[in-house]
């Protein structure tokens, strides 16, 4: 099987487009490599297994982190509805002196 040696900023689907030439195959990669699941962006000289694309190969799965179901979640925020103080934070206090 071939391998692919990651570089800083490498991500799957980053890789799956370099190697393949579509995003799509970022499934293919992920099964490929199930020890490597964890990373989302990859340290650099992360190694990489890279297997040949089968004629059946079903591209409309995609790997769970980007499962159609979870298109219906609320997006999180850290910002309450209800606050009221829409002053953007800085952490320089000005002097009262001046």
């Amino acid at each position: 099987m071939k391998t692919y040696t990651t570089i800083q900023g490498d991500c799957w689907d980053l890789i799956a487009f370099k190697i393949y030439g579509e995003e799509k195959y970022m499934k293919l990669l992920a099964e490929a490599n199930l020890s490597l699941l964890d990373y989302l962006i990859f340290p650099p000289g992360t190694v990489i297994n890279v297997p040949d694309i089968p004629d059946d190969y079903d591209t409309e799965e995609t790997v769970f982190w980007r499962d159609e179901d979870d298109e219906d979640e609320e997006p999180y925020s850290s910002v309450e509805e209800d606050e009221e103080d829409n002053e953007p934070y800085s952490p320089v206090e000005e002097d009262e002196d001046e």
